[in-house]
């Protein structure tokens, strides 16, 4: 620990003295800014993995990144190539050496164009942690998404989205194997200022099917759910005692599979509601405040099917330029609906972080993280708190 904590201080005071004589903005690339980042940053933490056996650790990461973005009247683009690389104290089961990349362009909808839409593709190979399955994964995950908006008349649009992910996983600290691809495909229509020039109303048909290769219990199951989703969207609060609200609130119906053989239900066909909402108002330039809540399926990386509720407060507040809070407290429940042991995980989230700007290419952070799992599964009963220092350089 002594040696490691001298090498961390080593390192970073290599940087703040590197940092003092860089000034310059990054390069033009392909018509587009790039971006140099170096990280490093050191965490403290009750548990290595997502457990309610796992040990505390302090874990080292430093990570350089790239980012690169091009704005044009009828594209915007950007994209992210990181390496996190991490290392434990003393879990070095757990030290990784991780690719993350991502690609996204979005064109923007105004007055003249028909079009709008935005897309994005992203891929990852490493070590992250799964709170659904309580273990640190061996992952790699590849994603695609495209979206779209046609416009049919002056208030009345064409609406799609497809996407798809591949990702495979390896457990670390127990033997587990997974092979996962999800496809989703959604369209219907969607009304702007449908009620007083100021509320959109939308309605999507949604159909998602996966195929999943396991050697947990559930291996080879294929599974298909569809369902309807209805929106409202815009200024659905007095506009007078909110004037700069900005609200998405939808809600749908899922059919989706059941196999008695890896349940506790009877096989055939269930419905279920699903329920997605956000709130955003800026109480000042200063400070904005965000209200979150989603009720949906989610499937798990041994493809266990859970009803995921979570309800979300979140704040954040920019006292001066350079220096800036954010913060967010959040209360979950995460049902295992058709899982033989009849799971159930109530959780509670905190979370807070500072960022100062040490010069304009040099910033450091602060942050503390705690989660409260209650559960009737002995693994998944447990509450862990992390402690963040990290500094961040850019070339």
């Amino acid at each position: 620990m002594i040696r490691s904590t001298k090498l961390l201080i080593c390192v970073l005071s290599g940087i703040a003295a590197f940092a003092t004589t860089i000034t310059q903005a990054g390069p033009r690339v392909a018509g587009g800014d790039l971006t140099i980042l170096g990280t490093v940053e050191v965490t403290e933490t009750d548990r290595a993995s997502p457990n309610a056996t796992s040990s505390s650790d302090t874990i080292f990461r430093f990570t350089p990144a790239f980012n690169w973005a091009r704005e044009s009247n009828r594209m915007a683009l950007s994209s992210s190539l990181s390496f996190p690389m991490s290392r434990y104290e003393d879990n070095d089961a757990l030290d990784s050496d991780s690719i993350s990349f991502s690609l996204n362009g979005e064109m923007p909808f105004g007055n003249g164009p028909k079009l709008s839409g935005d897309w994005g593709i992203s891929y990852f190979d490493g070590v992250q942690a799964s709170y659904f399955t309580n273990q640190n994964l061996d992952s790699e995950d590849f994603s695609a998404n495209a979206y779209i908006d046609y416009l049919l008349q002056r208030k009345l649009s064409f609406r799609s989205r497809i996407s798809y992910q591949d990702r495979s996983s390896n457990g670390i600290e127990r033997i587990s194997s997974n092979d996962h691809k999800t496809t989703l495909f959604a369209a219907g229509l969607h009304s702007r200022d449908f009620i007083r020039g100021r509320i959109g109303l939308y309605a999507e048909y949604v159909i998602q099917e996966r195929k999943t290769n396991s050697n947990q219990q559930n291996e080879g199951i294929d599974d298909t759910d569809d369902g309807l989703n209805f929106g409202i969207t815009g200024q659905i609060l007095p506009e007078r005692l909110f004037p700069k609200l900005d609200a998405d609130l939808s809600f749908g119906f899922t059919s989706t599979g059941v196999d008695s053989s890896n349940s506790n239900t009877n096989s055939g066909d269930e419905n279920r509601l699903t329920l997605n909402g956000r709130l955003a108002y800026p109480f000042n330039p200063k400070t904005n405040v965000a209200l979150t809540y989603n009720r949906n399926l989610d499937i798990t990386d041994d493809d266990q099917t859970v009803e995921s509720s979570t309800f979300e407060l979140s704040l954040d507040y920019t006292p001066k330029q350079k220096l800036s809070f954010v913060s967010a407290i959040a209360f979950e429940s995460n049902d295992y609906i058709y899982d033989i042991n009849s799971r159930n995980d109530d959780v509670f989230r905190f979370s807070f972080g500072a960022n100062y700007s040490i010069r304009s290419n040099w910033f450091a952070s602060f942050s503390i993280d705690h989660r409260d799992s209650s559960s009737n599964n002995a693994i998944s009963d447990y509450d862990s708190t992390q402690f963040t220092l990290s500094t961040t350089i850019q070339f």
